[in-house]
């Protein structure tokens, strides 16, 4: 009963963690509060910032397959970031500026990004699935094959954006606003027109497919 107990409790933490790289975690932040300035321009792929705080503004940095599970980002600034397959799950960006981030690949379940301002950023195969959008402003941002299952886009203005293979499903748009957008079915949105009707059927991705990879795309090392 000893020997089952202990393999119970440790089956319950298994997600408590976020997911390093294959070869092994890079430069360990985990906990820490960590100023955007000391991660200016610093090439920092598969860095741990598990629960980290990030402050200020985070420019032209390489956190590339970072493990950023559950950190906080709230109010920070993101400027040409390579965040591309990072683990953003239940992390917090609530009013977050981001501006020319690359998060291709990146899991971002169950994270928030409330009344963020995301402009020129890339979710193309990400996962978004409970993600919290609420009054975010989305200016062209691509999430062609996003995975936006249960996520809540209340009062969220979308323009200019593409959403082409996207699945919404369970999402709250009830509110969301669609201006110039390339719906999930690959209609465009217009004044008449909104994406809330305009949604594919795509079937949803089996548990064992992984995000669609970007390492053939060139890398900035």
């Amino acid at each position: 009963m000893t020997v089952l107990s202990s393999a119970l409790l440790a089956g319950c933490g298994k997600d408590e963690h976020g997911r390093s790289c294959s070869g092994g975690a890079g430069k360990d932040l985990s906990g820490r509060t960590v100023a955007g300035g000391d991660l200016w321009q610093k090439k920092l792929r598969c860095v741990n910032l598990e629960r980290s705080t990030l402050t200020g503004l985070v420019s032209e940095a390489n956190l590339r397959r970072g493990n950023l599970y559950k950190a906080r980002l709230a109010g920070v600034s993101l400027e040409n970031v390579d965040l591309r397959g990072a683990d953003l799950r239940r992390a917090d960006l609530t009013s977050a500026t981001l501006s020319e981030v690359d998060l291709r690949g990146a899991d971002l379940s169950d994270a928030t990004l409330g009344k963020g301002l995301l402009n020129d950023v890339s979710f193309d195969g990400a996962r978004l699935d409970g993600v919290n959008l609420r009054e975010a402003s989305l200016t062209h941002v691509g999430l062609i094959k996003t995975d936006l299952s249960g996520a809540d886009l209340a009062g969220a203005t979308v323009s200019d954006s593409d959403l082409r293979g996207a699945r919404l499903r369970e999402a709250d748009i009830s509110t969301t606003s669609w201006e110039n957008v390339v719906c999930p079915d690959g209609s465009r949105s217009s004044a008449r027109v909104s994406c809330a009707d305009r949604l594919t059927r795509a079937a949803p991705r089996a548990p064992a497919q992984p995000p669609e990879s970007s390492d053939g795309l060139a890398d900035s090392l």
